[in-house]
């Protein structure tokens, strides 16, 4: 039957998986389309058959001819139902991915919102400790300067030359990535050649 096969297409499309908005959109607008043929289909239907109807007053057997069109009738609307109710099913399984979509979408924005605000929190630390280490380095070399101190030439070095901080501060870090190295070095032989004598006495 034409109409059968038509809505048979027609819910073969919707069954597609991974449909864009787009085509949610368009699966929308094609359920009111079918949704409105079956009703057109079904008021031309009754109208014909009641047209039938009314011929059978003019036949000799009027009953049978009655029953045959209301055979005919129920059939007709018991096909209609089974379309509508194919159309419905397809229309919650479309919704139930729609669903889904949504929630992965709002999932993947509350993760990349986390990520955001995980990366802002990691830079602020890094920047309190740059400024932290920064102050320490300051407050190092104006210990080991005092303020007043005459350089030769007799010029003061309460102020620093930028350049000299800069240099300053770069020993200052290689001195602990140094110290830093050499702990871990010192953790690694600790681990591969763990010792289980007792130490040695202090001697008297």
């Amino acid at each position: 039957m034409k109409i059968l096969r038509l809505a048979a297409f027609w819910l073969c499309c919707l069954c597609v998986p991974a449909w864009s908005q787009g085509d949610a959109d368009s699966a929308i607008d094609g359920s009111a389309v079918e949704r409105a043929r079956f009703e057109g289909i079904r008021q031309q239907k009754t109208t014909e058959l009641d047209a039938e109807e009314a011929a059978c007053a003019s036949k000799f057997a009027v009953t049978d001819c009655q029953s045959k069109v209301t055979l005919r009738r129920r059939q007709m609307l018991a096909d209609l139902k089974r379309q509508e109710a194919a159309l419905n099913a397809a229309q919650r399984q479309q919704k139930g991915r729609d669903q889904l979509q949504r929630g992965a979408e709002k999932a993947k924005e509350r993760t990349q919102r986390e990520e955001e605000a995980r990366e802002t929190a990691e830079k602020a630390l890094l920047e309190d400790r740059q400024k932290a280490q920064d102050e320490k380095v300051q407050a190092h070399l104006q210990q080991a300067r005092p303020s007043g101190s005459k350089a030769p030439g007799g010029k003061s070095t309460a102020t620093l030359d930028p350049k000299d901080i800069a240099k300053n501060r770069e020993a200052y870090d290689e001195k602990q990535r140094a110290l830093e190295k050499r702990r871990q070095e010192r953790d690694q032989r600790l681990k591969d050649h763990p010792t289980t004598k007792p130490p040695l006495p202090v001697a008297p």
